[in-house]
C-alpha cells in the first residue's frame, strides 16, 4: 500500500507510544499503544459538522450520522450493532459543530471487527429512502427532547446571540423545518462531498497494532479525492450583552451567563482555564462557596469554557428558583468584578494549577479518552502533548489571570434564562454599568 507520509513518535503521552501515518489518499491514522491495556478504542473522525452546513442543509451532518447506521450492502441495521455487541463491545456516534465521530470500544483481539464495521458504514451504506424517512421521525423526536432540556435551550440561546449570523449560532441537530425539508439526494450529496479520506482521521488507543490498523484501512485509498469543506470564519470576539428568556413551566430557572471566549490555539486559554477553576471549578471554587455554601441559593453553580478552531465562549451556569435569579446574577457579577479588580491570590493560583493537572491526567486515564483527544487534535492540527499543555498552564502568572479577567469581564455578558419568566427589566438593569464594576481601583 502506498503511503504519502509515515511519521512515528515515541514522545510521552502519559506513558503511551504515539504513531502517525498518512495514507496516499490523505487519510490520517494516529494511535497510542497503552502498556497493560486489554481493550481497543477506535474513532473515525470526519472533519465536517454543523458549522459546515448551509442554512438549507441545517442538520445534515447529524441526519447523515443517523442514516449511516441503517444498513450497508453487507449488513442490515441490526447486524451492524450485533457485530460489535456480540463480542461485548460498544458502538456509537455523535455530531459536533466541527466534526462527526463514529466510535467503538472492544477487547483488543476484536479490533479488526470494530474497524471493519465502521469502515463498511462510512463507505458502503445504502441510505435508502425508507430508512431516511424512519430516521427523520427519530430526529424530530430528538429535537423535541432537546427542547425539553432547559440546559440545551439555554446553550442554544447563548450561541444564537454570541455568533449571530454565523453557522456556529445554529444547533447541531437541526430544526423541525430543516430536518423536515431535507431530501435523500441532499443527504447522499452531503455524504459524497464530505466523507472523503482527506477529511478523515482514524484514532485508536489501548492495545493497538498500528501497522495492522493501517493495513485494514487501505480500502479508503480506493475512494476519489475531494477538497476539504470550506469554513466560514467565526466573527471576531465581541461582547453581545442582553437578556434572553424562554418561558418553560418548570420548577426552576436554568441560567447561563456567557461571554465570548477564545479559539483552540489562543494562548489566552491558559489563564482562562485557571480562572474557570478558581471561579466555578468545583465545591471549593469562589462561586460555589458564595452561592451554595454561604447562602444556600442554588444546588450547584459552575464556570467553564468551550473552544472551537476560531472561536470560543466562557459561561457561568446555574439553576435556581425564579425569585433568586437576579440575586445570584448580582453575586456572580460582583465576584467576576472582584477578580478583574483585584486578581486572585497566590494560593488560589497554585490550587487551580494543581486541580487542572490532576483532572487532566485523570481524565485521560482510559483508552477511550485518549483516543478521543488524539482524533480531535489531529483534525485541527494540534500537535501539543498533554505534558506540553500542562507546562503552559504551570507557566501562567497571577498577573496574566488578572489581565485576562479584565479583558473578559470588562463588558456585560449575555444572560440566557429558561423557565418561569424572571423580571427581565431588573436583569437588564443589573447588566448596565457592568464595565465600571470590573474596572481596577484608581
Amino acid at each position: 500500500m502506498a503511503r504519502q507520509q509515515h511519521a512515528e513518535a515515541a514522545g510521552a503521552h502519559l506513558g503511551g507510544t504515539i504513531r502517525r501515518t498518512v495514507l496516499a489518499s490523505g487519510l490520517r491514522v494516529v494511535s497510542e499503544d497503552v502498556p497493560g491495556s486489554s481493550t481497543f478504542s477506535v474513532g473515525f473522525f470526519v472533519g465536517v459538522g454543523s458549522r459546515h452546513e448551509s442554512e438549507h442543509l441545517h442538520g445534515a451532518s447529524h441526519f447523515l450520522e443517523h442514516v449511516l447506521f441503517k444498513g450497508t450492502r453487507r449488513r442490515g441495521p441490526e447486524e451492524i450493532s450485533a457485530a460489535i455487541e456480540q463480542v461485548g463491545g460498544d458502538l456509537n456516534a455523535y455530531t459536533a459543530k466541527e466534526h462527526t465521530c463514529f466510535y467503538a470500544r472492544v477487547l483488543a483481539e476484536d479490533a479488526p471487527v470494530a474497524c471493519e464495521v465502521i469502515t463498511d458504514m462510512l463507505t458502503a451504506s445504502l441510505v435508502r429512502a425508507d430508512d431516511l424517512e424512519s430516521e427523520r421521525e427519530v430526529i424530530l423526536e430528538e429535537i423535541a427532547m432537546h427542547a425539553d432540556e432547559p440546559g440545551e435551550v439555554a446553550a442554544d440561546l447563548v450561541a444564537e446571540r454570541l455568533f449571530a449570523g454565523h453557522p456556529l449560532a445554529r444547533s447541531v441537530i437541526g430544526s423541525r423545518a430543516s430536518i423536515g425539508a431535507i431530501t435523500r439526494e441532499q443527504v447522499v450529496g452531503f455524504w459524497k462531498r464530505h466523507y472523503r479520506p482527506s477529511s478523515l482521521v482514524v484514532a485508536a488507543a489501548g492495545r493497538v497494532d498500528h501497522d495492522a490498523l493501517v493495513g485494514q484501512l487501505s480500502v479508503f485509498d480506493q475512494l476519489p479525492p475531494q477538497p476539504a469543506a470550506r469554513v466560514q470564519q467565526a466573527p471576531s470576539r465581541r461582547h453581545e450583552s442582553g437578556v434572553g428568556v424562554v418561558r418553560r413551566p418548570t420548577e426552576q430557572c436554568t441560567v447561563s451567563m456567557a461571554f465570548p471566549g477564545f479559539s483552540t490555539f489562543d494562548d489566552r486559554r491558559y489563564p482562562l482555564g485557571l480562572l474557570a477553576a478558581v471561579l466555578g471549578g468545583g465545591m471549593s471554587s469562589r462561586l460555589f462557596v458564595e452561592v451554595r455554601e454561604r447562602r444556600g441559593l442554588a444546588y450547584t453553580i459552575d464556570a467553564a469554557e468551550t473552544a472551537w478552531s476560531d472561536a470560543g465562549l466562557f459561561s457561568v451556569d446555574w439553576q435556581c428558583a425564579r425569585e433568586r435569579v437576579e440575586q445570584i446574577a448580582g453575586l456572580v457579577r460582583d465576584e467576576l468584578a472582584a477578580v478583574a479588580r483585584n486578581g486572585i491570590s497566590p494560593d488560589e493560583l497554585a490550587r487551580a494549577k494543581s486541580q487542572l493537572r490532576g483532572q487532566t491526567v485523570l481524565g485521560y486515564e482510559g483508552p477511550g479518552a485518549r483516543m478521543s483527544r488524539l482524533g480531535t487534535a489531529e483534525l485541527v492540527g494540534d500537535t501539543r502533548t498533554i505534558a506540553e499543555l500542562l507546562d503552559r498552564y504551570d507557566a501562567v502568572t497571577g498577573e496574566q489571570v488578572t489581565a485576562l479577567a479584565r479583558e473578559l469581564f470588562g463588558s456585560a455578558p449575555y444572560l440566557a434564562v429558561v423557565g418561569p419568566a424572571p423580571d427581565r427589566r431588573r436583569l437588564q438593569a443589573l447588566l448596565r454599568g457592568w464595565g465600571s464594576a470590573a474596572a481596577p481601583a484608581a
